[in-house]
């Protein structure tokens, strides 16, 4: 098993093949707050939660390289937000495909925030970086997010997730609607492996269990939860009860 089988092999886990990934990619957008101003520390506790992918930046992967085992995937984010700047409207680039390749990752991942302006752009840039990547069999995570105020409008999730499979990417992140039986539509007319961003942590520890609970009825093929995990009182116990939950 080579390549982009092997690397999806390592993201999407069990017979289930479900992916319980642990977004720890905040850092640029939201500063050093407590839960991610300790990198090693964080992911020593969603690994032993159970947790089996990372999403992180180029340099957090650096940090904590020597916590992680060789059996977990690392999703690696190349588009990175300009943080506190006010033209900060998407993602720059900030890593090639080289350094991906360098650090073995198992997919890169870019997005787009609708709403902002500047998607055109964005698209063309993920666009490009898809078919570098496909060149080396390296999958591609499209984090599509609709405008604020569709964050979890069902049709506008819809609509950017199809966009996200008809750019060519492996792997599409995107919102939760609320209603398992209606994104039955969204998984089906993807076709692709789609997981459920976390987002503000909304009905606390229950509410993101819930959640969890609804997108495997609804056909979905994981969850990256970062902020609801790493600003839990207990990550590691929080994580050990999503993984209960995905993979029952």
């Amino acid at each position: 098993m080579i390549g982009k089988k092997r690397r999806m092999e390592r993201l999407f886990v069990g017979p289930e093949k479900r992916c319980l990934m642990t977004p720890l990619d905040h850092g640029a957008w939201l500063g050093p707050q407590k839960g991610i101003d300790n990198p090693k520390d964080i992911v020593t506790k969603v690994l032993a939660g159970g947790a089996n992918a990372l999403l992180v930046t180029p340099g957090f992967l650096k940090q904590v390289e020597s916590v992680i085992t060789p059996d977990i995937g690392i999703c690696l984010r190349v588009s990175i937000t300009c943080g506190p700047s006010p033209e900060g409207k998407q993602e720059v680039l900030a890593a090639t495909m080289e350094t991906a390749l360098k650090m073995d990752v198992d997919a890169v991942a870019l997005s787009i925030f609708f709403g902002r302006g500047a998607e055109p752009e964005m698209q063309r840039t993920i666009s490009k970086y898809i078919e570098e990547a496909h060149r080396y069999d390296m999958p591609v995570l499209a984090e599509m997010i609709p405008a604020a105020d569709k964050m979890y409008d069902i049709d506008a999730i819809a609509h950017v997730s199809r966009l996200g499979m008809e750019m060519g990417a492996d792997i599409i992140k995107t919102n939760y609607a609320g209603d398992p039986e209606a994104y039955k539509h969204v998984v089906s007319s993807v076709g692709l492996p789609i997981i459920i961003a976390g987002g503000e942590n909304k009905g606390g520890e229950e509410g993101t269990l819930e959640m969890i609970r609804d997108i495997v009825k609804a056909g979905a093929h994981g969850v990256a939860i970062g902020r609801r995990v790493w600003q839990a009182e207990d990550p590691e116990g929080l994580v050990r009860k999503m993984k209960q939950e995905l993979f029952k």
